[in-house]
């Protein structure tokens, strides 16, 4: 099968390489479309530390069942899903109490396994939702991780709330913010096309991260969430919150941060820490999603492109004026 694979630092190739084989309880995809993460970036520079090359990524797709392994009875042939990429053990404390995503021997698609930028991927078939349009089924799984930042925020309607970042996850976030009761929602973010794309997802003040210092926006944030993991943008999400506020932190950037702790004890300043979803987060964001609600209607944030210019779309987002939040491959 034809593979896009991460074969070194800032280098994607087309290569060939065989077909998955299914154990039982897995069933086959015929990918039809597979987004680009901002996490998959930071692998594609070398920055992170989970993926190593030779690697084919891709954790948030969707596709048709073309086989189904053994035992399975979930799906059929030619259902149209996507699929939670978080593979966990199933018995341990954390998957019993149905957070699948701490688990200790938990593994991803796209990392552990071989992901969907490649013409066929393996899934488990009890984590496969039914999506009723295929692009919009590749967007389900970042959607996910924007359902759980928000809820994990604890929003109260009339809040006041930051956006650090206006990539896929953090313009996600706003939209879940807004319906949630944030009555005012800045977003943060050095690139004029992401700013302007975050005013469609529902953003009530945009601004660059030079001029925050000059807005009078230090402590003024009920909520703040960081989706994009820097050193700066963390300490920035503290910055901005009053008193007894509380910042998620979804962006896996840099590894090191340092904080100011005892604004942090003085303030009773609250930081969450948030990663994947929870299997009932991911199927809301399915849900969603196949309702029409996930998205605005003006699409100029999305771009579909061929998986043979991956390696182009890569370089792309990767640079600092990438214009479109998400990009997804297709065969």
């Amino acid at each position: 099968m034809k593979t896009l694979t991460w074969t070194a630092p800032e280098v994607m190739m087309i290569r060939d390489a065989a077909e998955p084989e299914l154990d039982p309880g897995w069933i086959l995809l015929r990918v039809g479309g597979a987004a680009i993460c901002g996490s998959e970036i930071s692998g594609y520079l070398g920055h992170n530390e989970l993926r190593r090359p030779p690697l084919i990524m891709g954790h948030e797709f969707s596709g048709t069942v073309a086989q189904l392994g053994p035992g399975v009875t979930q799906v059929s042939v030619g259902d149209v899903v996507t699929a939670n990429p978080l593979v966990s053990c199933g018995h341990c404390r954390n998957c019993r109490r149905g957070n699948r995503q701490r688990c200790l021997s938990r593994r991803i698609i796209g990392i552990d396994f071989p992901g969907a930028f490649a013409e066929w991927v393996a899934v488990p078939a009890l984590q496969c939702y039914p999506v009723r349009d295929i692009i919009d089924g590749a967007l389900v799984e970042p959607y996910a991780c924007g359902v759980r930042a928000v809820g994990l925020a604890r929003v109260e309607m009339g809040d006041e709330a930051m956006v650090v970042g206006a990539g896929i996850i953090g313009l996600m976030a706003v939209r879940l913010l807004r319906a949630v009761g944030a009555a005012r929602v800045i977003v943060v973010d050095p690139n004029p096309y992401r700013l302007e794309q975050a005013k469609e997802w529902g953003a009530t003040d945009t601004m660059s991260p030079d001029t925050v210092d000059h807005l009078g926006i230090r402590q003024t944030m009920d909520r703040v969430i960081d989706a994009v993991g820097f050193s700066d943008t963390r300490a920035l999400s503290m910055q901005a919150l009053r008193r007894g506020g509380c910042a998620v932190w979804i962006g896996l950037h840099e590894n090191q941060s340092i904080l100011e702790g005892n604004a942090m004890v003085r303030d009773e300043i609250d930081i969450r820490g948030s990663f994947c979803y929870t299997d009932e987060e991911f199927r809301r964001a399915a849900d969603l999603v196949n309702a029409g609600q996930a998205f605005p209607s003006d699409r100029g944030w999305l771009d579909i492109r061929p998986m043979e210019a991956g390696d182009a779309a890569f370089a792309e987002q990767a640079s600092s004026s990438a214009r479109f939040a998400k990009i997804v491959l297709t065969i």
